[in-house]
């Protein structure tokens, strides 16, 4: 007697083999990334939203509530990358803590001339949190 052929068959035995290595892989991929790169995406996304606020004389507050969720997101960046990072997270924290006395000058004080050192203090952050995410960026692709 003759085996039948069943050349389907074959595709589907093979299968169940096929999703385990995908699978297998793609956990390797996960966790061959450091915790930071998670912490500089937030950054990244929090620095963006930062720079897209309307900067006024008679509404700092959004920008303070930005600025806050940048400190944050930078400060857990930091904890977890400075040792790898050092000079790139402190140069962020440096420019954050300049931007932060600026928003506060602009709050106590509203005029043209605080508010335009708020909006120079904020493109030295874009540009420091810049540096961050070149620095990290062969570590977290």
């Amino acid at each position: 007697m003759r085996p039948v052929h069943r050349p389907g068959l074959r595709r589907w035995a093979l299968l169940p083999a096929a999703i385990l290595a995908v699978s297998g892989l793609a956990a390797g991929c996960s966790s061959s990334k450091p915790a930071y790169c998670t912490d500089a995406a937030n950054l990244k996304t929090s620095v963006q939203d930062l720079g897209n606020v309307n900067i006024n004389v008679h509404d700092l507050s959004s920008v303070n509530t930005a600025v806050s969720k940048v400190q944050a997101d930078a400060k857990t960046f930091a904890a977890d990358a400075k040792s790898a990072y050092p000079s790139q997270t402190t140069a962020l924290q440096n420019s954050l803590s300049s931007l932060q006395t600026a928003v506060k000058s602009a709050m106590s004080q509203p005029s043209a001339t605080t508010v335009a050192a708020v909006v120079s203090s904020v493109a030295q952050v874009k540009t420091a949190a810049g540096n961050v995410q070149t620095a990290v960026k062969g570590a977290c692709q």
